[in-house]
């Protein structure tokens, strides 16, 4: 009985060691850091938690004008934006590592070329609107 409860605790272990248990633990340790970087341990911890902040006249903001502060909306863009810029780098390396087709490998480093200037301009902005005090 415990011959095969060993060899199935080695075959588990064996397909922990595979290439698809790496890329999906790689994937899960990706989107933790995105997460973590896009502040939502502020958002689990924080005692007074703000969604979004409604302004006189019907404005909404997602971004609190102060360092010290963060809604769940900017927590959310913010996880966005770095999934675009990943998603853009992904490409670029796909596209540089693998050509294939000179026509694919064009149209791949266009478009991580566009993700990434998306996701830049994105949190660039995103950086300015956090100086930026309601009027």
């Amino acid at each position: 009985m415990s011959y095969r409860r060993r060899s199935t605790l080695e075959k588990f272990i064996k397909g922990l060691r595979s290439e698809a248990a790496e890329r999906l633990l790689l994937a899960i340790l990706i989107i933790f850091a995105m997460a973590f970087f896009s502040g939502v341990t502020y958002s689990l911890v924080t005692k007074n938690p703000i969604s979004i902040i409604y302004l006189e006249g019907g404005v909404m903001r997602i971004f609190v004008w102060s360092l010290l502060m963060q809604t769940h909306a900017e927590t959310i863009v913010v996880f966005i934006y770095y999934a675009i810029g990943f998603s853009g780098l992904l490409l670029y390396v796909r596209a540089v590592s693998r050509p294939s087709d000179p026509r694919t490998t064009k149209y791949m480093l266009f478009f991580s070329f566009i993700l990434l200037l998306l996701a830049s301009l994105g949190l660039y902005n995103a950086f300015i609107e956090k100086f930026i005090a309601p009027s």
